[in-house]
């Protein structure tokens, strides 16, 4: 309040004459509806005149006005609203955010801020309230079904799990799909770390979006499109996420609790038969589930699942404290997150430490922004995907008629020959199956993550028109990576009788800085001139160490220690560097507030390329919009009426030592490189356009967007056999062009029913279509991007990126499948499509309800069109372990068409597992379902005046609406390129639900 007092003082000193001798004092609470809380600096006008104030830490304000006055209430972000005084002396407002607010200013590329209405491309406003309303573990998760044209791919790895964000479909085959993310300008180091590229062993490293805390985010801005995020350059080809975190704020200190506690459950499981077991000789059971009848009873085969897994719960605290002076602003927070995976033994823990400092200085001129953040998170056991190392091939195929509990409380027995406890298990021990407790307790693998981030800002205003701006930043990531096999676990995994034992260490380092020349001026209110002009720089260095006994195996049984392996062990180094020089520069111009031309250009100089003549490579960008509500008289319901478009050329960066590959070490032998270096090589070159139209109406309440756009990336690069008498392998060339196209849309409306009612409705939709349509003569055959259990994810011309291929059933024309002269079931003797794992067409369904202090929101998400590919259906059919093959058994064998049945056993035994039909493991990856649920209580002045309590019940992934496949189509076991929709003994997807308290003191 004191506050308060100060500014309106110092507000009257300078008001007319007309609010001196203003006699009516007006007050009142302004709220943020949206988040429920008191609105903090909202400007109060009384308008037509310099008469005002600004709220304080409690949303309210005073202020004397005339006796006919009206209010204006305005903040950014949000809606203005206007209140006549008619008479009142309190007067509460309820403010809602608007991200497609006319006159509001964005943050784009750079860092450079433009008014949201002069923009030419496409971008997608997401508050930080999206991130921590149902948190997830990874951040990133929460976002899926918000933004048009995102689609976002959860690796099925259970807590702290890495996630893939595509930007309007994939583009590069064998470079980076995923969009730059980039903190308050500056980019984010986010290096390729491994993942599963099979069915056979391998881990998620994890992902660095997903390490932030989402409580120090302010807001996101999707830049969706190349020309969008052409002032980045190729590190931005596939767009950009820019995210805004919070700074301290001018007034008493303020402090922000929040803690989220949420439980998780199996959402999709394999559905197990208990009627049929194993083929049993005197006390051995044998691999499969091919035996007689023993039971009716399903339920024991679910039953062994569900006692396997546990119940998952996520704990995330969260603290935050700003404050400060109109000269020195501090944000400060820390937050906990500790997640227990549904898998017994996975555990994840982080903590998250960042501070803020902004310094105002010589009267605001000069502005100094130091940001410093410290994360340190560690995971044992963390879940991956196939066949190799997995406790759910053991779980899901054990048979019925075993004692689950007795391999459960006994995985291990003494070995008396060996002094040593080994594994027990039912069956001779293979490369397939294991004792899943066994893998849990003595195949163990732990991780853990330093990573600290620091940056620095300083903006000089020389003139109220122009000034200059230098960034400087450091982000560091320090992985540490050490699996332990123990005696007695398969050969094939651990190839020698005492164990084996791994350590990796992965460290990224990057350094990033730029400087910047800002201009922006309006002449007789009708022109306006905003220019950038830049430089830039930036470096990343991997190393990555690997230690591996490997087939050298361990001195001394089960003891797990560098100087125990027996010889030098596998040992490999890679260390890629790289660095990129830059200069760049965009012009607006804009006339009368009706029409603007953006124009940029920036060029490159890609250490990457070294060696050749294309290591410096330009690329431009022009866009044009027109204001027509501005141009062509209109209904005042129409706020906006805007036209846009924009055509890029963009390239997209390369890994290093492509163009001279280096040789290498490993056992202090010399690995010769086998690729022949190209000298030839030129950057991927995205050409990009877009057309859009904006519409808001009534007000600001109605806001509706569409987007078509088009991109066509060439120069993809290529490896392919080399000539014998070249002395290499391979070479490589650049070829092909992959086009997607497709269109975005997004429409929002606020009603208010009532003085306390609202419903905000959010829908968005996307198409994507791509298309390989050009790759060189010397790839007529296509060219593999992955592989796995008889699938191959291969690009053609003609086809589609992530086009599946594999054996299928032959069949005869009348659709019965062809048997061979001594009854067998016969396949293609060649791959045939299968389909693809991409999705057409994804859409998202928000809504909001605000009645007094309770709130409801949810959202129902989906995707149509597009596969998916289930090895754990095709394996567990194999096995003869799944209700279908329980169902076929009793229904006397398996229709095979023309009135023809066969035996279950034999049937599935041709056209199951790895060797089987792969066409009948594909499946429709259409799917919609409640992606997220949240209500809550807000208990007002609870804990004080102005001291509120928000407490709400959250859910996520609470059910499917529809789904056509035995797993979850929108979880993958990798990241990586063309990994998408593939199930290979996944952890299953989960529900979670909770509660969330909030508190501000």
């Amino acid at each position: 309040m004191r506050k308060s007092l100060i500014l309106f003082v110092l507000f009257c000193i300078g008001t007319c004459t007309s609010v001196l001798w203003a006699q009516n004092k007006v007050s009142g609470v302004v709220m943020d509806k949206d988040a429920n809380m008191p609105l903090i600096g909202c400007n109060v006008v009384e308008k037509g005149t310099t008469n005002g104030t600004v709220t304080d830490l409690d949303g309210k304000y005073v202020l004397e006005v005339g006796a006919n006055a009206i209010l204006e209430f305005s903040y950014l972000g949000m809606e203005t609203i206007t209140e006549p005084i008619n008479g009142r002396s309190v007067i509460n407002v309820d403010m809602y955010s608007d991200s497609q607010k006319i006159d509001e200013v964005v943050v784009t590329a750079m860092g450079i801020q433009r008014k949201a209405k002069s923009l030419t491309y496409a971008t997608q406003q997401l508050a930080g309230q999206e991130l921590t309303r149902a948190k997830d573990a990874n951040l990133i998760n929460a976002l899926q079904g918000k933004a048009a044209g995102m689609v976002i791919t959860p690796n099925a790895t259970g807590a702290g799990g890495s996630s893939k964000i595509v930007l309007r479909g994939n583009k590069s085959v064998y470079g980076n799909n995923q969009p730059l993310i980039v903190i308050d300008g500056i980019p984010m180091n986010n290096p390729e770390t491994t993942q599963l590229s099979g069915e056979y062993e391998g881990r998620d490293g994890g992902d660095a979006l997903g390490n932030l805390n989402p409580d120090d985010i302010a807001s996101m801005n999707v830049l969706k499109g190349a020309s969008a995020a052409a002032l980045y350059g190729s590190m931005a080809a596939n767009g950009v996420i820019m995210i805004t975190t919070k700074k301290g704020r001018d007034g008493a200190a303020r402090v922000d609790f929040s803690s989220n506690i949420t439980l998780e459950t199996p959402l999709s499981l394999p559905k197990l038969q208990g009627r049929y077991g194993a083929v049993k000789t005197g006390d051995q059971l044998s691999l499969m589930s091919w035996g007689e009848k023993i039971a009716d009873n399903d339920k024991k085969a679910m039953d062994n699942v569900n006692d396997f897994y546990r119940t998952g719960s996520t704990y995330i605290n969260s603290v935050t404290i700003n404050g400060g002076t109109e000269k020195i602003q501090s944000f400060l927070s820390y937050a906990n997150t500790t997640a227990l995976g549904i898998m017994p033994t996975n555990d994840f823990q982080r903590h998250n430490m960042s501070m803020r400092e902004t310094f105002n200085l010589f009267n605001n001129r000069l502005t100094v922004d130091a940001s410093l953040s410290y994360i340190t998170q560690k995971a044992t056991n963390r879940p991956h995907g196939g066949t190799y190392i997995n406790p759910l091939t053991g779980l899901y195929t054990f048979p019925q008629n075993g004692d689950f509990g007795y391999y459960k409380k006994n995985f291990e027995t003494f070995d008396d020959s060996r002094n040593l406890m080994a594994q027990n298990w039912y069956t001779s021990l293979d490369d397939f199956t294991a004792n899943p407790y066994w893998l849990l307790e003595r195949v163990q693998a732990k991780e853990k993550r330093d990573r600290v981030m620091a940056s620095a800002t300083a903006k000089l205003k020389i003139t109220d028109y122009l000034n200059v701006q230098g960034r400087l930043s450091v982000d560091n990531t320090f992985d540490k990576f050490e699996r332990k096999w123990h005696a007695t676990t398969n050969i094939n995994w651990a190839a020698h009788a005492n164990g084996r034992f791994r350590q990796e260490r992965f460290d990224a380092k990057q350094f990033y800085g730029d400087f910047l020349i800002n201009f922006n001026k309006t002449w007789n209110e009708k022109w306006e001139l905003n220019a950038s002009l830049g430089t830039s720089f930036m470096e990343s260095k991997v190393q990555n160490t690997l230690l591996d006994s490997d087939k050298l195996g361990l001195i001394e049984a089960n003891f797990f220690v560098p100087e125990n392996i027996n010889g030098n062990g596998n040992q490999r180094m890679s260390n890629p560097h790289k660095r990129l020089n830059s200069v760049f520069g965009t012009v607006q111009f804009g006339f009368n507030g009706m029409i603007y031309l953006d124009v940029t250009g920036r060029n490159d100089w890609a250490s990457a390329l070294a060696y050749t003549q294309n290591y410096s490579y330009f690329y431009p960008s022009v866009g044009l919009t027109a204001l027509l509500n501005e141009i062509i008289p209109m209904s005042e319901k129409i706020n906006l009426l805007k036209l846009r478009g924009s055509y890029s050329v963009v390239g997209n960066d390369v890994p290093a030592y492509i163009t001279y590959p280096m040789d290498g070490i490993n056992l202090g032998q010399l690995e010769p490189n086998t690729k022949e270096p190209f000298s030839e090589m030129k950057p991927e070159k995205m050409h990009s356009m877009e057309f859009g139209l904006d519409l808001t109406m009534f007000d600001n309440r109605f806001n509706f967007d569409v987007t078509y756009y088009k991109t066509n990336n060439k120069n993809q690069y290529f490896t392919i056999d080399a000539p014998l008498a070249s002395g290499y392998e391979q070479y490589y060339i650049n070829a092909g062009d992959i086009q997607n196209q497709g269109f975005e849309a997004s429409v929002s409306y606020r009603w208010d029913f009532a003085k306390d009612w609202s419903w905000r409705p959010e829908f968005n939709i996307s198409y994507n279509d791509n298309k390989v349509k050009k790759l060189d003569d010397r790839l007529a055959d296509g060219v593999q991007v992955g592989s796995g259990a008889g699938y191959r994810f291969m690009l053609k011309e003609g086809g589609s990126y992530g086009d599946i291929y594999g054996k299928d059933l032959k069949r005869n024309e009348d659709g019965s499948i062809v048997l061979s002269d001594k009854g067998e079931i016969m396949l293609t003797e060649n791959e045939v499509y299968l389909g693809n794992v991409n999705p057409k067409w994804q859409m998202g369904w928000g809504n909001t309800f605000t009645y007094k202090d309770f709130s409801l929101y949810f959202l129902i998400d989906g995707k149509i069109g597009g596969n998916t590919i289930s090895m754990t259906q095709s394996y567990l059919d194999s096995f003869g372990v799944t209700e279908e093959t329980a169902n076929a058994r009793d229904n006397g064998g398996v229709d095979i068409g023309n009135g023809q049945k066969m035996d279950a056993q034999k049937y599935y035994s041709s056209t199951s597992g790895k060797e089987g039909a792969k066409g009948n493991y594909v499946y429709s990856a259409t799917n919609f379902r409640l992606r997220e649920l949240s209500l809550g209580y807000t208990f007002r002045n609870l804990l004080g005046a102005s001291k509120n309590l928000n407490l709400s019940f959250v859910a996520r992934n609470l059910f499917f609406i529809y789904k056509d496949s035995p797993n979850d189509p929108d979880l993958s076991v990798s990241t990586n390129n063309a990994w998408k929709g593939y199930d290979s003994f996944g952890l299953p997807a989960t529900r979670s639900y909770g509660i969330n308290l909030k508190v501000t003191f």
